[in-house]
């Protein structure tokens, strides 16, 4: 049986902030279906692999490929059609405080496919919200009306909304509560 290419592959990966190494020579492959969870201390480099992955971070050195395409050097025009096939929850769920949970959830729809009318927005928003596990009435609050865990369902909820083949997920059980986080 031939396995299957990678969906990501980093090669010789180096990231470095001044003097300080973060990574090394990093090589990983990720296979269609896979789960892989990064694990490491606070300041360890987890989330500067993944904005490495998805084009946020330039490495010093090293080759990063999504999909078969090179992410290093791509401006954001040029990776449009690769970052529509993922979904990415930030730490803290890095939401746009302007904005209603809803209004956040529909960011990524809006900007991949801006002739979708306001009532498919909203309905693919309410679903999201409820498969992350909020309440209905959720969609209408601000992130400063929510609680910590709140918010990293709503994050949850955004990086959902393209039904993506990829997801990203940075510390996806920080700050909910401990039934939250075990239910995650």
């Amino acid at each position: 049986m031939v396995e299957a290419s990678p969906i990501i592959s980093v090669r010789g990966l180096r990231n470095a902030f001044g003097d300080q190494v973060i990574h090394d020579q990093l090589d990983l492959d990720v296979r269609r279906g896979e789960i892989i969870g990064v694990v490491g201390g606070s300041g360890t480099g987890k989330s500067v692999l993944m904005r490495s992955i998805i084009g946020l971070q330039e490495p010093v050195e090293g080759e990063v490929e999504v999909f078969g395409t090179s992410m290093r050097g791509k401006e954001e025009d040029e990776a449009f059609e690769v970052r529509k096939r993922w979904g990415v929850m930030f730490q803290g769920g890095a939401l746009f405080s302007t904005l209603t949970v809803a209004e956040n959830v529909q960011v990524p729809l809006r900007e991949f496919y801006p002739h979708f009318d306001m009532k498919l927005l909203d309905e693919i928003a309410r679903y999201k919200i409820h498969l992350s596990g909020l309440p209905p009435e959720a969609a209408h609050k601000y992130p400063s009306e929510l609680s910590g865990g709140m918010r990293k369902r709503a994050g949850l909820a955004r990086s959902l909304a393209m039904d993506p083949e990829l997801l990203f997920l940075d510390e996806p059980t920080a700050g909910p509560d401990p039934i939250g986080a075990s239910k995650f």
